[in-house]
């Protein structure tokens, strides 16, 4: 009697009953996640470098400091100040000049190019000689604040989830009718290393 009450129960319910277990939930359709360098794909960094600078006959060195906006994953702006002294013995120049920038991101990698040109405001100063300089810091011989153009490469690397190292070449001149002692006064080049903390 009770084995056929056990086949009739088996066969009315299909098998023995089991806990139910919840269904798997997917995903729901057209939602991404968002990416993990999406954070830094639009961002303010402090610029700040140190490098070589060079005028056609001239070498020396120089700093510079400013801002760099990411405008997304491909685009970005910046603003930098920078001043620089190079001597062509026995005479003495310096460079200042504040230049706002556009450039296209390009993503190697790890990399970051930035392929950017930039118009501005730059100064070229002449002295007779390294003492002249130091006698009369900021009071030269010749001057001229005029224009400024200048085109650059910058690459960049993370270093922590807050701060880039960089490396960047510059080729950048003066916009004038005319200059004191021709491309010497007039053009120059950097090649710059330094850091770029996010602010945000």
């Amino acid at each position: 009697m009770l084995a056929a009450a056990a086949v009739v129960l088996v066969t009315t319910t299909g098998g023995p009953a089991y806990a139910s277990e919840p269904a798997p939930v997917a995903p729901a359709a057209g939602v991404d996640r968002p990416s993990a360098s999406a954070a830094h794909d639009w961002n303010l960094g402090l610029l700040a470098g140190a490098g070589v600078l060079g005028s056609p006959g001239a070498t020396g060195g120089a700093f510079l400091t400013g801002l760099r906006l990411a405008l997304g994953r491909h685009f970005a702006a910046s603003v930098d100040l920078g001043y620089g002294l190079v001597t062509a013995p026995p005479t003495i120049q310096d460079r200042w000049w504040v230049i706002p920038s556009v450039a296209l991101v390009v993503p190697v990698g790890p990399v970051r190019l930035d392929l950017g040109a930039g118009v501005g405001v730059g100064t070229s100063s002449g002295y007779l000689s390294w003492a002249d300089y130091d006698a009369r810091p900021f009071t030269p011989v010749w001057h001229a604040t005029v224009p400024a153009v200048r085109a650059h490469v910058t690459a960049a690397v993370p270093a922590s989830p807050g701060l880039d190292l960089f490396a960047r070449a510059d080729v950048a001149s003066l916009v004038s009718a005319a200059s004191p002692a021709g491309a010497i006064d007039a053009t120059w080049f950097a090649l710059w290393i330094g850091v770029q903390p996010r602010l945000f």
